[in-house]
């Protein structure tokens, strides 16, 4: 099982001078999950329900790296448990990328996976990031999110592979049956079917690559694809295919980058859509 090449950290899971703050997350990952809920907020979760979202922590949603998170946090003296100040606002990505940085900066591998979940939306997948974390034997799928907020009846330490398929699992299911892809998205903001999927089939590989996108961001061939699948170029189907299929070779033995998806372009820039209109990133790089 590879686990060499994810216990280093990424550029974006780098805690730069927050390594100590970082480290307060404690290594059990329950108390890691509560830990991260105590100072995030989710924008369509529970708790902005109950207290709302504000415009400063929707602004938080640009946040792309675990320092830039910490820093915010820090800021706000949220570590120390001021509840005077908002919480940073972020998504399921944010969640699942402080406890990657958190893993790894102890040498315990792990990385993000880009998919979808059943159990947040009834009859909906919805788009959902999960951190995986290799316990020694294997990789175990964490729900950093609703561990946090013990929103399931399930052991969201141990997401059960039902529950939770990958990117590229939910595009062979689509391709197998093309209408259930109006399952596949954000349900409450009416972006699903087979064009979401094929975005996060791509943010899935750049995550398992140790680059870890936003869940809005599009890029390459996944930037030009319509809602109207039946007007794609001819050569997208089979592209998306085969990067599914190596994407579900990703988990063979090695120490490095995953072999089966090493030469599949990772972008340079995106266009990213954080608060609904375009907005063009360039992205970090070593």
């Amino acid at each position: 099982m590879r686990t060499s090449f994810y216990a280093s950290q990424s550029l974006y899971s780098e805690p730069g001078p927050y390594r100590d703050t970082l480290m307060r997350g404690g290594a059990e990952p329950r108390q890691v999950a509560r830990w991260i809920g105590s100072f995030m907020q989710h924008p369509r979760g529970a708790e902005t329900a109950e207290r709302g979202f504000t415009p400063e922590q929707a602004a938080d949603l640009e946040l792309r790296s675990v320092a830039e998170i910490l820093s915010v946090a820090v800021a706000r003296a949220l570590p120390d448990g001021d509840g005077a100040q908002p919480k940073v606002g972020g998504v399921c990505r944010d969640f699942a990328i402080l406890a990657a940085g958190l893993f790894r900066a102890r040498g315990t591998p792990a990385r993000l996976r880009a998919g979808f979940a059943d159990y947040i939306v009834p009859g909906h997948w919805e788009d959902h990031w999960l951190c995986e974390w290799h316990d020694g034997g294997r990789w175990r799928r964490f729900d950093v999110e609703f561990t946090a907020i013990r929103g399931v009846a399930f052991d969201t330490l141990d997401v059960p592979r039902d529950r939770f398929i990958t990117a590229g699992e939910a595009w062979f299911r689509i391709r197998r049956a093309p209408d259930s892809a109006a399952r596949f998205g954000v349900s409450g903001l009416d972006l699903r079917g087979a064009w979401f999927v094929a975005g996060s089939l791509m943010r899935d590989m750049a995550a398992l690559r140790k680059l870890e996108l936003k869940p809005w961001d599009y890029w390459g061939l996944s930037q030009d694809l319509s809602r109207d699948s039946a007007a794609w170029p001819p050569h997208a189907e089979t592209t998306l295919d085969e990067l599914a299929s190596r994407l579900g070779d990703a988990d063979v033995a090695g120490e490095d980058e995953p072999e089966s998806i090493r030469d599949w372009p990772l972008p340079r820039e995106v266009v990213g859509f954080p608060h609904g209109a375009p907005m063009a990133v360039v992205l970090r790089h070593a």
